[in-house]
C-alpha cells in the first residue's frame, strides 16, 4: 500500500481522486490532503509520502513552487502533476523538476492507472539495481576485511545499512546466510595461502579471521574433509 499526499485547492477534485485511488485502482491510500503548496510542505516536514499528486494553479503557493522545494528534500519521491489547463510552459517547468507525468483534468482512470504502473515499474527496477549494488558492496567489505571480526554491526557501520536489512537482503539474493558466506570465503582464502605461501597454519588462521588455529582446523576439515596440513601436502603432491 503506497501512501499518497494529494494537493489541490478544490475539495471535490481531491475527493474524486481519493476515491479513484483507493476504491477503483486500489493499492493506494490518501493519508494527507492539502489545498495549496504551503500546506503540503508543512505536511512533508513531518511525514514522507510514497507518492505526491499535485495541482499546479493554487493560491498561497502554486504547484511548481511546491515541487521545487519538495524535490530538494525528497528527490526520490515520484510526483504526478494534474491541471485543468493545457499550459505547456508549466508542463516544461514541471518536467524539468523531475515530475513523472502531467495529467489534464478531469482525470481518467485509464491515464492515472497507466502512469501509476509506469512509476511502479521504475521503482521496482531502481530497487533491484540498488539491492544488487548493496550485495556487491557487502561482498567487497567481507573480502577486504577477512582478518577482522566480520559481524553484521561491523559491515553495517561501513555501509551505513541496517544490520537486519543486510542479513535479510543477503539471504534473499544469494540463498545462503551471510555468516556461511563469510566462512566459505575465509576457507577459500586459506586454501590460496596454503598453496601459494610457506606461512604456518596458525598465521593463516589469523590472516583469514579465525579466533584460533584449533577452530580454524575444525572448520577447514568440515568444508574440505581434510586438515589444512593435509590439504597443503596434497597440493604439493599434485604439482610434483
Amino acid at each position: 500500500m503506497d501512501n499518497v499526499l494529494l494537493v489541490d485547492d478544490e475539495q471535490i477534485i481531491r475527493k474524486g481522486i481519493k476515491k479513484l485511488l483507493e476504491e477503483v485502482i486500489t493499492g493506494y491510500k490518501v493519508l494527507w490532503e492539502a489545498s495549496n503548496g504551503a500546506e503540503a510542505l508543512n505536511i512533508s516536514n513531518i511525514v514522507i509520502p510514497d507518492l505526491v499528486i499535485t495541482d499546479i494553479r493554487m493560491p498561497v503557493m502554486n504547484g511548481l513552487d511546491f515541487i521545487f522545494s519538495f524535490t530538494k528534500k525528497y528527490p526520490q519521491v515520484p510526483i504526478i502533476v494534474i491541471s485543468g489547463y493545457e499550459d505547456y510552459s508549466f508542463l516544461r517547468e514541471a518536467l524539468k523538476l523531475g515530475v513523472k507525468d502531467y495529467l489534464l483534468k478531469p482525470i481518467s482512470r485509464e491515464e492515472l492507472t497507466s502512469t501509476l504502473q509506469s512509476i511502479s515499474k521504475k521503482k521496482e527496477k531502481e530497487l533491484t539495481i540498488g539491492e544488487s549494488i548493496n550485495i556487491s558492496n557487502i561482498k567487497s567489505v567481507i573480502n577486504d576485511n577477512l582478518e577482522k571480526g566480520l559481524t553484521l554491526n561491523f559491515i553495517s557501520s561501513i555501509l551505513n545499512l541496517h544490520p537486519n536489512y543486510i542479513s535479510q537482503l543477503f539471504k534473499q539474493e544469494t540463498g545462503i546466510n551471510i555468516s556461511e558466506y563469510i566462512t566459505k570465503i575465509r576457507i577459500e582464502k586459506a586454501k590460496e595461502l596454503l598453496t601459494q605461501t610457506n606461512l604456518k597454519v596458525c598465521d593463516i588462521s589469523n590472516l583469514v579471521g579465525f579466533v584460533n588455529s584449533k577452530h580454524f582446523i575444525v572448520v577447514f576439515k568440515k568444508y574440505e574433509s581434510c586438515t589444512p596440513f593435509q590439504y597443503k601436502n596434497s597440493k604439493k603432491t599434485e604439482k610434483s
